[in-house]
């Protein structure tokens, strides 16, 4: 990676491990509890997200420009993160107000969450495609160690992509594997990114 890209490397990578924390606290700590109880702290964690996501956004699109030779994996970073602003921002805007309108309108909040899920998996998807990326760029260019963990990036990448891809078909079922494939991937690739940003010349 060239020496311009170093840092923002290092910080994308950074980044992308916060939000699997964050997504680890949201499991922890909401996991069972409505809407409207969990609010208060749910929108709380979203904001968060949605600032991460931003920041992934903003940082690949600088990684993309910079770096000749990962710009598929600094792609796929960034749709990522505009993807997953969008969820972020339909939970925060429209998860509450549906949640309050009753029983008589909660088809509405079924729509409201079955849209921010897709959006949810497909950004999982693509996380995916960055694992992969980026474990190939790391098994191709770096001996030992660097390599073993190109392809852990590289399995992780594609079990994401196998999983969120059929969630996006089977709808909010498939939250559980998918959402933990998606959160493991988001980890091997800031892994990834992050090794690779040490190899700046």
């Amino acid at each position: 990676m060239p020496k311009t890209s170093r840092h923002i490397g290092t910080f994308v990578s950074a980044v992308l491990l916060l939000t699997v924390i964050s997504q680890i606290i949201y499991v922890a700590t909401l996991s069972g509890v409505g809407i409207v109880e969990g609010w208060p702290l749910r929108s709380t964690i979203w904001t968060i997200e949605l600032l991460l996501f931003t920041a992934i956004a903003i940082a690949s699109f600088v990684g993309l420009v910079r770096s000749s030779e990962m710009q598929l994996g600094w792609s796929a970073l960034a749709v990522a993160g505009l993807i997953n602003m969008i969820q972020s921002g339909i939970g925060l805007s429209m998860f509450l107000p549906a949640a309050k309108a009753g029983e008589e309108l909660a088809p509405l909040m079924g729509t409201v969450v079955a849209g921010s899920f897709l959006f949810y998996y497909l950004a999982k998807v693509v996380l995916g495609l960055a694992a992969v990326f980026f474990g190939l760029w790391l098994f191709r260019n770096v001996k030992g160690l660097g390599q073993i963990a190109g392809v852990v990036s590289l399995i992780a990448g594609m079990i994401a992509i196998a999983l969120n891809v059929a969630a996006v078909r089977l709808g909010l079922g498939a939250v559980p594997l998918a959402g933990a494939s998606g959160a493991i991937a988001t980890f091997a690739a800031g892994c990834a990114l992050w090794w690779s940003s040490r190899q700046a010349e």
